[in-house]
Order: structure tokens, then sequence, then C-alpha cells
């Protein structure tokens, strides 16, 4: 059986949520990853993901500019995390069912990676749900 660490692409890169959107996006082009991870620079603040396709959606179309914004004005949430052992397919009906295109895979409370629906797409697309014995 596949797991979400098998197909987990996005290294995590986390950015405060007081960063610019700006800063953000640079530091996505720099590390070569598409979504981050947003962490509250206060105790007890909301964390959440942002990804390019919120910056494109809440940023760029509507003409906003991206040194003024704040990370935390555009971010996704809520964080869902799943462990490294969760199977592709829970893991999609887990994200069918909060309507969120991405999982935060945690081991022992530290976040490990990022999961995102099109990097279950893609295994799917290429090997199945499952792999052949020869694969195990």
């Amino acid at each position: 059986m596949f797991t979400v660490v098998d197909v987990m692409k996005t290294p995590v890169i986390s950015v405060e949520t007081t960063a610019t959107v700006m800063e953000a996006m640079h530091l996505m082009r720099q590390k070569v990853v598409s979504s981050v991870l947003v962490t509250p620079k206060v105790k007890g603040g909301q964390a959440g993901i942002m990804t390019q396709r919120d910056i494109m959606s809440k940023v760029v179309t509507k003409g906003k500019d991206a040194k003024k914004l704040k990370v935390r004005q555009v971010m996704s949430s809520p964080l869902v995390t799943v462990p490294p052992d969760c199977s592709l397919r829970d893991a999609a009906k887990l994200m069918v069912k909060r309507n969120i295109r991405r999982v935060l895979v945690a081991e022992g409370g530290k976040i490990i990676g990022i999961v995102s629906d099109t990097d279950i797409f893609s295994a799917v697309e290429e090997r199945g749900w499952e792999p052949s014995f020869k694969e195990r």
C-alpha cells in the first residue's frame, strides 16, 4: 500500500504570518516549492498553508499589492495532519471530506512534509492505488 510519505514532494518551508506575500513568493521561488507552512508569530495565533494558487486567486487576479499584503491574509486553513503511514486512499478521503487540497505529514509532533492532491493524483495515475508485488 502506498502511504503519504511515499508521494510527499514538498519539504516544509515555514514563513511567519507577519511576512509579506512578496517575501513568501521569493522564498517559494528560491526553494522551488509550491506551498509554505505559515506559522503564527504569537502563541495561539492561527497557522495555515499558503500556496501559489492562493496567491494567484487572492492577490494577482484581484490586483492586490503583494508587498503590503501579509501572508495571514492569504493563507488557507484549517491545517489537517496525517501520520507518514497514512494510506493514499485515506488521505484522499480526508481531503474530500474536509474540502482541502493539502495535508501536513507529522511524526512525533514534528511536521515533516506537505502532501497535495496533485501528489496523490500523480502517484495514482502513474502506479495505481496499490503497488505491484515487485514494488513492495
